[in-house]
């Protein structure tokens, strides 16, 4: 059951409703995280400018025509004075609405702030409750005790005006796709950011007498959502434990959530690099969990979705170029037979020979290392494939005593699974007996998904699990660390003036 937060006046009542609907609990705070943080640069945040707002005064003509009454015209006007300092991308659409000659004022009307301005500003005082920082949506400008007739008035309301719109636009996009672009991060992160058409929304908090609707479709309406949230709320409330430490996680889950779907589907695959776990997901309940390997420190797994198309069965193993350099050249300086006495396939320019005919000093380019099908091959008997540009794939493993191990980061970048014929049989849509005798068939073969599912190959130091408990785990690549960096360079750029 898909559960949409549709109340904006008392957020955080809305939040402890949808998460005792799924089974909020609490689990132990853990531990502050101790891993080394990755190596990163400097986040770069978003590009911001003065909005120039361009009026032409047309005077009574304007005001007859549209029937906007003087004041509304004279806050009209100023608005074309103005210089506010936003993000460049808000900026193009405050000034394509407020500059069209049909504009009409959203937050303004002949008795100052009006009922939907209340509102608005409301909505952004509780921008903590979903994780982020009210700081960066305060309207520094206000009406209260200005005199209408004074000279200073339209002056204040344009003012005003320009910054909530301001603010409110921020606010629904940041909640969206998220406060940064996960790209800049670093490499290991691809995300194709969800886009807001920002024009668009300007005009439908023009019209709307309401803002509940327009805020409910700009929230991520998945379930765990909420249930962060709730943790949010209660961590900050109840003191105990390490609850600092684990109040950053949450929030880092929550901007993370925001880079993904605003819904997951009916079936997919999701990943989880800091639990070491791979969960399949089937008419949105959870039908198969297991323990994954993933990447080690100096190859870490990409965080990114993409979409399971082909199972591929006895597959075999073309060595990349890195592993033979680092890892295969070592053994072939003592032994030229390595290669050929563990059952890898050389070739030079497309040419088969033994490994201990080649000459090893020529560029790797010209090499090929192939390791057969067999139950013996390191991606086991069978892999299943997403394409991504990060050569990222499931697979089987013949190494299963890794999966005894409670830090499973041993992998080259690809997720080993423990039980990889029940993944393969649930994304087939079979039953694991057929995996089986297409494995016993001893042949490579590629057998298309009946169904395309994505996979979300995700990293999330805080996440409710089925149990319904929010369980924490250490930031095992130190990338929490950045997202919170860039999330504090990004609020400090916001409140420049």
């Amino acid at each position: 059951m898909i559960l949409r937060m549709t109340t904006v006046r008392v957020a955080i009542v809305g939040v402890l409703a949808l998460a005792s609907g799924v089974g909020i609990l609490r689990a132990e705070p853990q531990p502050a995280p101790s891993a080394e943080a990755s190596s990163s640069i400097p986040y770069t945040v978003s590009a911001r400018r003065p909005a120039h707002i361009s009026r032409q005064n047309s005077g009574g003509a304007f005001t007859a025509l549209f029937g906007v009454g003087n004041s509304q015209s004279k806050v009209l006007q100023e608005l074309g004075s103005l210089s506010v300092l936003m993000n460049s991308d808000i900026a193009d659409a405050v000034e394509a609405y407020y500059s069209a000659p049909k504009a009409r004022l959203i937050w303004v009307d002949g008795r100052g702030q009006n009922a939907k301005a209340v509102q608005a500003i409301s909505l952004l005082k509780q921008a903590g409750d979903w994780g982020l920082n009210a700081s960066d949506y305060e309207v520094a400008v206000s009406l209260e005790g200005i005199p209408r007739n004074s000279s200073d008035y339209a002056r204040t309301a344009a003012l005003f005006e320009a910054s909530l719109s301001e603010k409110l636009l921020m606010f629904l996009q940041d909640n969206f796709r998220g406060r940064i672009d996960p790209n800049k991060l670093s490499n290991y992160y691809d995300f194709k950011r969800k886009p807001v058409d920002l024009r668009a929304t300007v005009y439908q908090l023009s019209a709307a007498p309401d803002l509940t609707a327009i805020f409910d479709r700009f929230m991520p309406s998945n379930p765990k959502f909420a249930q962060l949230a709730a943790e949010l709320h209660w961590l900050r409330t109840s003191g105990e434990g390490n609850a600092s430490a684990n109040v950053n996680k949450v929030i880092v889950a929550m901007e993370e959530m925001r880079w993904l779907p605003q819904e997951f589907p009916d079936r997919y695959v999701f990943i989880n690099q800091p639990a070491y776990m791979a969960y399949y997901f089937d008419g949105g309940e959870l039908a198969l969990s297991m323990k994954a390997v993933i990447g080690q420190q100096d190859h870490q797994t990409n965080f990114f979705d993409a979409t399971i198309k082909t199972v591929q069965f006895n597959p075999d193993w073309g060595v990349p170029q890195s592993i033979i350099r680092n890892e295969m050249l070592p053994h072939l300086k003592h032994d030229p037979a390595y290669l050929d006495r563990e059952g890898y396939k050389v070739s030079v320019n497309g040419k088969q020979m033994s490994s201990a005919r080649v000459d090893w000093a020529q560029p790797l380019e010209n090499i090929s290392v192939v390791q057969p099908p067999g139950p013996d091959n390191a991606l086991g008997q069978l892999k299943i494939l997403f394409p991504n540009p990060h050569d990222i794939y499931m697979h089987d493993t013949p190494a299963r005593g890794k999966f005894a191990s409670q830090d499973r980061m041993f992998s080259h970048g690809c997720v080993r699974l423990e039980n990889p014929r029940a993944m393969a049989a649930a994304v087939l849509k079979t039953s694991v007996e057929f995996v089986n005798q297409e494995i016993a068939g001893g042949d490579k073969k590629d057998m298309p998904v009946p169904e395309e599912i994505p996979v979300y190959v995700s990293y999330f130091t805080a996440w409710p699990t089925a149990d319904g408990v929010v369980h924490y785990f250490d930031d095992i690549y130190g990338r929490d660390a950045q997202t919170l960096a860039a999330i504090a360079a990004t609020s400090a750029s916001r409140n420049q003036t």
